[in-house]
């Protein structure tokens, strides 16, 4: 782990650049050292529909990211603390530009998978529940 999933108004579609956003995101974790390369998942997907605090008189609608990382649970706080100040420098780099033309929020959330209830599985090389495909 971690999961990270990129969420975005619609109308920032034409001015995030969201795959280097993603590349952002992606090596930044892996930069940490205390997450498995196989693990790390990084997706983004724009909102259907948003509504982003007051709109404007003129000018472009508020627009909004968040980033929420899931991570298997145990971590002390004070390596949370790290990964979220690491991610949330890299992405706030990457969207100072945009911030800086037009009405943009952005925020970084950390949860953790709740252990008892979670289950994972596939054929990712690496991961403890690999299983080579039946055709390899």
């Amino acid at each position: 782990m971690p999961h990270i999933i990129v969420e975005y108004t619609p109308n920032l579609a034409e001015d995030l650049d969201v795959e280097t956003l993603l590349d952002v995101l992606h090596e930044t974790a892996l930069g940490l050292g205390v997450f498995p390369r196989w693990g790390t998942r990084t997706l983004a997907m724009p909102a259907t529909a948003a509504r982003v605090g007051d709109r404007p008189g003129s000018g472009p609608a508020n627009g909004h990211v968040q980033i929420r990382l899931t991570i298997a649970p145990g971590r002390p706080e004070e390596l949370r603390s790290r990964i979220a100040d690491e991610l949330f420098a890299a992405a706030e780099k990457h969207l100072e530009p945009i911030a800086a033309r037009r009405p943009v929020g952005f925020q970084l959330t950390i949860t953790e998978f709740d252990a008892p209830v979670t289950r994972t599985g596939g054929s990712i090389a690496g991961s403890p529940t690999h299983r080579p495909p039946l055709d390899a």
